[in-house]
């Protein structure tokens, strides 16, 4: 059972219902309790009053009953109004270590297993989106532990030669003075595929200054108002720079009003939701998007040593199967090189094994008959090409239904997008020169490529990927879990958001002329002693 979410900061009490009644004598009648319904909007600007003069509904994401305001213009442009007014009084002229330091804090409540927000993140987010409690769980507390204060810190100085820049001017290279300055207001369109992800787009936002106004994800809108109320509970005045709620992607009057009143909109989703929101924002307002991404994993020949190539299937099939494959992180295809004790094919096979043992510990999600049937139609078409190339082509299926798919296939004409929930491609290669080439077509949206090779032939490596196209390398294993500062589709997460302003070494200089010791007529400047 859930906590108790009554009187949570930003929306109104959660609704539950006494479950018994007795009527006289007799023995107690036991009625059935009507749902918990939980607020998954958080809007700590308004009053009670405002509060209880929303229209709300209560819509049923998985078996959760979540309740949200009716979005319009008018409530957008109040709540942003606020906004701005707590962006001034809060944050734009809080010390960025200051704000570090609260958010290290509230990342340190997150780790204690029984805390409030935790308990109910680890209740519900299952039953919201399909995922198995324990990889809910595990992943939750993986993401959230690369905020910690010592990290926060190379996260900002990652970005930030010196971080000091966010707070005032500070010398630079070219003889003068810069700061960075964040948004005052963004508007920031959150993904829903992987939980806990609207984490980093709040932090971010924290970390230059900016109040956001988020849009949460109709497939899973609880966990940022969780994280949200989490702030509150540590910074009260920080969490007035936050508010969320959901709206339908598209509704172009709230949207008009939202990227109005912002100075930055950032948007992380598909293709489409990208363009979508591209085209509704005004000129000369900066959009930072974060779209379709696609990531892929390279085996040397060292990988499949016989005391390796277990353990190597083990760490690539967690990441294969890690909150189902949803992840721009996510691999499609694993390229396996020739020359190791173990051949790609039988690769193929333990990584089947090991997929199995994954999905044994943690089930994939249920799917939607079109999602069901796309993993149908590419089995279908790689196992009827298995009759006729029996060497080249294989397939290895889940015993019961489409919990996962590995299909090995020796040479493909070119490198296939994965339908996703846990359906993987292996493909043998002779060399890291033969995966360049098969990356080539896609190198506009190459993410990240996960590795497991020799130390020594990893800078060669990394070279010819880089310069492919790909901007992150990481080691199998490790793809759905990005190191502290990143750069997130090959930029700075948080020097993506400011905009610099300089004062040029000249005219510091320049300035000199009109000192007042200089302008002050003789006769009226102070006599030296009177400061005696």
């Amino acid at each position: 059972m859930s906590p108790d979410l009554h009187d949570a900061p930003g929306g109104g009490p959660d609704v539950a219902a006494e479950v018994g009644a007795t009527d006289g004598p007799g023995p107690v009648r036991v009625s059935a309790a009507p749902p918990v319904v939980h607020d998954a909007f958080f809007l700590p600007q308004l009053s009670a009053a405002d509060l209880g003069s929303l229209q709300c509904r209560t819509l049923r994401v998985g078996e959760v009953d979540l309740r949200s305001p009716v979005v319009t213009a008018e409530l957008v442009s109040r709540v942003c109004a606020r906004l701005l007014d707590a962006q001034r009084d809060f944050l734009a002229e809080r010390p960025v270590m200051e704000i570090v330091q609260v958010l290290g804090a509230v990342i340190t409540r997150w780790a204690d297993p029984a805390y409030r927000w935790r308990r109910v993140a680890e209740d519900l987010l299952p039953v919201i989106t399909g995922y198995a409690p324990e990889m809910v769980r595990r992943g939750l507390k993986e993401h959230l532990s690369t905020f910690r204060h010592d990290r926060l810190l190379r996260f900002v100085a990652g970005d930030f030669d010196n971080p000091l820049v966010l707070d005032g001017f500070q010398p630079n290279r070219a003889g003068g003075r810069s700061r960075a300055y964040g948004p005052r207001l963004m508007t920031q369109v959150f993904a829903g595929n992987v939980p806990g992800l609207p984490v980093w787009n709040l932090i971010c936002g924290l970390l230059v200054k900016s109040a956001t106004l988020g849009k949460s994800a109709s497939g899973e809108p609880l966990f940022p108002v969780l994280f949200a109320r989490s702030v509150a509970e540590e910074d009260p005045g920080l969490a007035q720079c936050l508010a969320i709620m959901h709206w339908a992607g598209g509704s172009e009057e709230v949207e008009s009003a939202a990227f109005a009143c912002s100075d930055a909109v950032t948007v992380t989703g598909g293709v489409g939701a990208v363009a979508s929101v591209r085209a509704r924002v005004p000129a000369g307002t900066p959009v930072v998007s974060y779209g379709h991404k696609v990531s892929v994993a390279v085996l040397g020949r060292e990988s499949l040593a016989l005391n390796r190539y277990a353990d190597t299937a083990r760490r690539f099939a967690r990441d294969v199967s890690q909150y189902d494959q949803q992840g721009c992180l996510s691999p499609h295809a694993v390229f396996v090189e020739r020359g190791g004790a173990v051949d790609p094919k039988t690769f193929a096979a333990a990584l089947a094994a090991e997929m199995g043992r994954y999905e044994q510990g943690k089930p994939r999600a249920a799917l939607t008959l079109t999602e069901s049937a796309a993993i149908d139609r590419v089995r279908s078409q790689y196992e009827f090409r298995s009759y006729t190339d029996p060497t080249g082509v294989a397939v290895f299926t889940s015993p019961v239904g489409t919990a996962w798919t590995v299909i090995y296939e020796e040479a493909p004409e070119r490198l296939e997008i994965s339908p996703l929930n846990r359906v993987v491609r292996v493909h043998p290669v002779q060399g890291i020169a033969d995966v360049v080439a098969h990356l080539a077509p896609v190198r506009r949206v190459l993410q990240t490529v996960g590795v497991a090779c020799a130390p020594q032939r990893l800078p060669e490596w990394a070279g010819l990927l880089g310069g492919g196209g790909v901007d992150r390398i990481c080691a199998v294993g490790q793809m759905p879990d990005p190191a502290p500062g990143w750069h997130h589709d090959g930029r700075g997460s948080l020097s993506a958001l400011i905009r610099w302003v300089d004062i040029e070494g000249p005219a510091e200089a320049a300035l000199e002329r009109y000192d007042p010791e200089w302008t002050t007529p003789a006769g009226h400047r102070p006599d030296p002693a009177d400061r005696l």
